[in-house]
């Protein structure tokens, strides 16, 4: 798994840590709580389920939009 740390440009400006592994599938933590978990979209299932780090960019990015939005996860 990489890890990656991310702060979001609104609000409280808190810095989240991204753990994304090479098959797509993300997890959002602030401090040691974990916030969301998640897949890129475009990662999920088909035919090359094979690990790529091209699997990792997209289910990081994917976890910064999720950040951003701030879907399910309170600011507090």
């Amino acid at each position: 798994m990489k890890t990656h740390e991310y702060t979001r440009s609104r609000g409280l400006c808190l810095t989240y840590r991204i753990r994304a592994d090479e098959h797509g599938a993300y997890t959002v933590y602030l401090g040691d709580k974990e916030l969301l978990r998640g897949r890129d979209p475009l990662s999920a299932g088909g035919m090359h389920r094979a690990p790529s780090k091209r699997k990792v960019v997209g289910a990081v990015h994917q976890a910064k939009l999720a950040i951003e939005s701030l879907s399910q996860m309170p600011e507090c």
